[in-house]
């Protein structure tokens, strides 16, 4: 979580401006006019915490998740570029349990960011059916890709219900994603074979509810029109309360009035259309 600008700094057209050119990548269009039609929501009395809020925004671009995978890669025990200089097969796989969720898009980017598009690569690349018939054993490595582990949940259902049968005879397998919560790795670990690698760790002090940079008061209001926007998660997802948007999304596990629609409440980072 970035820290906010101080109680009472002025909303003026600089700070909207600002706010405007750093969630410009996100995937539906936060100009100018959003920003300000969102700020009114508030009464007057709490804008100054909703554009504290806005300050504290998280917002990973496509660039920096590009980047984080880059920066994994390497780090992954016995992965190299060069085929003979692996050690055991290794194979990438979308953590999806269904097609067309993010992790589809992440192993896309992930293929992308680490130079392996080219054909000569596409072995490397395979679907969840592909597992089975590919022989996989103790001295491989298959590596999951995805964007964000928020309380654990999904992660361990589909390693439950489909992964951890398909990949019980492999060597290592990794979890790549882009951020995770501390206390969501602790339970995959405990729950799961997946040795969970994010390059970005989130911990207490990015929840909003539990930070220093916003007060009992501050906490209150925020969890009432968390409940105009979602009266079943006021708080985000798993009571998480995070200020994070990814430019493809915005987690559910992020507090409700940044990205919530409904008759009540227009969010800034919707996540459906």
């Amino acid at each position: 979580m970035r820290r906010p600008k101080a109680p009472g700094s002025p909303i003026d057209l600089a700070r909207v401006r600002e706010w405007a050119t750093e969630f410009s990548g996100y995937r539906h269009a936060v100009g100018e006019d959003r920003i300000r039609a969102w700020l009114k929501q508030f009464q007057k009395r709490d804008r100054d915490l909703a554009a504290r809020v806005l300050d504290s925004v998280d917002f990973v671009t496509h660039e920096q998740m590009s980047a984080a995978f880059r920066q994994i890669l390497p780090s992954l025990e016995g992965w190299h570029i060069t085929p003979s200089k692996r050690r055991g097969r290794w194979r990438f796989i979308a953590y999806s349990a269904s097609a067309g969720e993010s992790g589809d898009s992440m192993l896309h980017k992930f293929r992308h960011a680490n130079n392996l598009a080219s054909r000569s690569h596409n072995e490397l690349f395979v679907h969840r059916s592909d597992l089975l018939r590919e022989g996989l054993g103790k001295d491989d490595t298959v590596v999951l890709v995805d964007d964000f582990v928020g309380t654990g949940s999904q992660v361990c259902e589909a390693w439950g219900t489909t992964f951890g049968e398909l990949l019980a005879e492999v060597g290592k397998v990794y979890l790549v994603v882009v951020a995770a919560r501390g206390q969501a790795m602790e339970r995959v670990r405990e729950e799961t074979d997946l040795e969970i690698i994010p390059h970005i760790e989130l911990t207490g002090k990015d929840n909003v509810f539990a930070c220093n940079h916003f007060n009992n008061r501050d906490r209150s209001c925020l969890e009432h029109y968390g409940k105009k926007a979602d009266p079943k998660i006021p708080k985000g997802y798993g009571d998480c309360g995070l200020v994070m948007v990814f430019a493809h999304s915005c987690p559910n596990n992020t507090i409700p009035i940044l990205h919530a629609k409904c008759r009540k409440w227009e969010g800034l980072f919707r996540r459906y259309d």
